[in-house]
């Protein structure tokens, strides 16, 4: 215990020599008669019994953190107390997050590419995607508000470590050592209820948040799809002279192909074609039969996009919950014990405040 927190050795030192000044003052009192050095003296050394009985009971106040640990919070990603999964989770949140800002970047380079492209036709020009800005707008905004989240849930990870290294391993150790000494004694008791808050109390209060994983995964792979959806991808620039080309890809890209009332119009025909989405199924016949085949992947555009803006939503406004309001929520109830219990720890503990109790 004590290699794995120094602290507690300095702890002890420092107990183990205010009991013996305890001892030295209540026999000073006794060899002069000094009733108010005497119960001075009684007084530190109930103190410094009751640090004694702080620092013994150190060990069965980790197993019961870890017991804590077991009971209210379920594992996510690591084995161990609170603090230990909680760190692991918003590493994990992290990269999850940083793999949602790649894969919006692509989409966004992909809208950008579509959205300026028009087709001169000498007296006027058409450009078929710019009302795309609109929703190029939404995701542009998104990508600022995960870059703000990304930051807030790199800040809670980095106090999640901060506090898994010095709760009990400086915090607690530091604490008993003020208390040890009159003056300090409350700045000590509070230490402690911060150390004890910040290791219990904090990570859990997080943890009992829903996980957001699943739905910024969901959100990934959507726009994972979209980006490399062959169907969606740029027109070379050797084919942007082709009008057919152009005018062929807006088509596909509609959907409207793959209605059952248009599939056989000459142009979605020619279209179909061109792309190996309609295989001619003649049989040494003179009549000339096609079939579609369907593709794989979705070929709708706007929807695909619509879906994206949608998922994406709900995933940030998930994460927004749990790298913001779930932090404050655990703080406030933090603050409420240690104030509780830094009162308790801070006071004079005596003679008649354990008969009360």
């Amino acid at each position: 215990m004590a290699g794995e927190f120094p602290g507690v050795e300095i702890a002890v030192i420092i107990v183990s020599a205010s009991i013996v000044l305890a001892g030295i003052l209540i026999g000073l009192g006794k060899a002069f008669g000094y009733r108010r050095i005497e119960s001075f003296g009684m007084e530190e050394l109930l103190q410094s019994i009751i640090n004694a009985a702080i620092i013994g009971s150190f060990a069965a106040i980790i197993e019961l953190v870890a017991a804590v640990s077991a009971t209210i919070v379920t594992p996510r990603c690591s084995e161990g107390v609170v603090v230990e999964q909680l760190i692991c989770t918003l590493g994990n949140l992290n990269d999850s997050l940083f793999s949602l800002f790649q894969e919006l970047v692509q989409v966004l380079n992909l809208l950008g590419y579509y959205q300026s492209l028009a087709l001169d036709f000498g007296a006027f020009a058409i450009a078929p995607f710019e009302n795309i800005a609109s929703v190029s707008t939404v995701l542009t905004a998104q990508l600022l508000s995960l870059n703000v989240i990304m930051i807030l849930v790199g800040l809670n990870a980095q106090i999640s470590e901060f506090i898994g290294a010095n709760a009990l391993g400086l915090l607690f150790p530091v604490g008993l050592v003020f208390r040890t000494f009159f003056a300090t004694r409350k700045v000590g008791g509070f230490l402690i209820a911060l150390a004890l808050g910040l290791y219990v109390f904090y990570p859990t209060f997080v943890l009992i948040f829903p996980d957001t994983q699943e739905s910024l995964n969901q959100s990934t792979m959507l726009m994972q799809n979209f980006s490399s959806n062959s169907f969606y991808a740029a027109v070379p620039l050797v084919e942007l002279n082709d009008n057919y080309a152009i005018a062929g890809k807006i088509d596909l890209m509609s959907g409207r192909c793959f209605e059952e009332n248009l599939t056989n119009s000459t142009m979605c025909n020619e279209t179909l074609i061109n792309y190996g989405l309609r295989k001619n199924t003649s049989n040494m016949t003179n009549i000339t039969t096609w079939e579609t085949v369907l593709p794989n992947q979705s070929i709708d555009f706007t929807s695909d996009l619509t879906e994206i803006a949608q998922s994406n939503t709900n995933s940030l406004s998930q994460t927004l919950l749990y790298a913001v309001v779930a932090p404050l929520f655990s703080l406030l109830i933090t603050i409420v014990f240690v104030k509780e219990l830094a009162s308790f720890l801070g006071s004079e503990i005596g003679l008649k405040t354990i008969a009360s109790i």
